[in-house]
């Protein structure tokens, strides 16, 4: 299986030097910025091709690793100079978009699919090292797929297989996980400089807290590794918590606190929250507060 991408950014050039550290073949690497496939090409030992139809010429597999917003284009040309045929699987590494945007290769024969890491790509040689462990989604409908399929395994990866239709809630649950949780650390860190503790040395105190959590919820599942006073269905302490907030002039912070409580209760009381008395006690408390 010889592969080939549109594109020569840092998801194309370290999953195609991940690849030919396997033993599969690259077969060369097109992108409008010559320094990118030329290095592209250089460590994988694939070809620095002068267009796209260069590289469906030269493989099986044409993965277009161009910008999102650029995928259907450069697939749409490349069928218009019928530089994609019947032989070709046809791909994207998008987490956003299903293989729908590849219509024009299906319409040509082509087997058409979406192949995402769930891994960041933010320098290269870090993701390259992250995709030994990294979960792939794969997503297509065509039975073709299952050479694409295969091929991962061999080289030890694990896919999540998608529908076309389940793509955009994988995306945004990819976006949760990763983004928000960013976004969370950084309300977290915000409040503790706010009660006087250098942030970064605060987060390292917590970051054995932050760890044991999401190993937790890897051993145990979400709602069964829930703690604090939430789960415990402490009334005061949340009232006291919100108090601190609106004292320190945090509005903004509260409401986001109160949102937070409130899916946190839904949560609890799945499983850890056996009193309905004070879930609905605390309830009342936090939507006062969430406008």
């Amino acid at each position: 299986m010889r592969i080939g991408f549109v594109g020569a950014g840092k998801v194309a050039t370290a999953f195609g030097r991940y690849l030919h550290g396997h033993g599969v073949t690259i077969a060369g690497y097109y992108d409008h910025h010559p320094e990118k496939r030329e290095h592209a090409a250089r460590t994988t030992g694939g070809r620095s091709c002068r267009d796209g139809a260069e590289v469906a010429a030269l493989s099986d597999v044409v993965l277009i690793t161009t910008r999102d917003d650029q995928i259907q284009g450069a697939c749409e040309a490349l069928c218009r100079q019928q530089a994609i045929q019947a032989r070709h699987r046809v791909g994207h590494m998008s987490g956003a978009h299903a293989s729908l945007i590849l219509e024009a290769a299906a319409r040509s024969g082509a087997a058409i699919f979406s192949l995402h890491p769930l891994q960041a790509f933010a320098q290269e040689e870090k993701a390259l090292a992250d995709l030994p462990h990294t979960w792939f989604s794969l997503e297509g409908e065509d039975a073709r797929l299952s050479d694409i399929e295969a091929l991962m395994t061999r080289i030890g990866n694990r896919c999540l297989r998608l529908q076309p239709q389940g793509k955009p809630l994988y995306h945004l649950a990819a976006c949760i996980l990763s983004n928000y949780l960013v976004t969370l650390m950084a309300c977290g860190i915000d409040a503790l400089e706010k009660s006087g503790i250098p942030p970064m040395e605060g987060f390292q105190a917590m970051r054995p807290l932050i760890e044991g959590t999401i190993a937790n919820i890897a051993q145990l599942g979400p709602a069964r590794a829930l703690t604090g006073p939430i789960a415990r269905g402490d009334r005061s302490t949340v009232i006291h918590h919100l108090e601190a907030l609106a004292a320190a002039g945090q509005g903004g912070l509260q409401t986001f606190y109160a949102f937070m409580g409130l899916k946190t209760l839904d949560l609890a009381l799945q499983t850890v929250l056996k009193e309905p008395d004070k879930a609905e006690a605390l309830r009342k408390v936090l939507e006062k507060n969430h406008p």
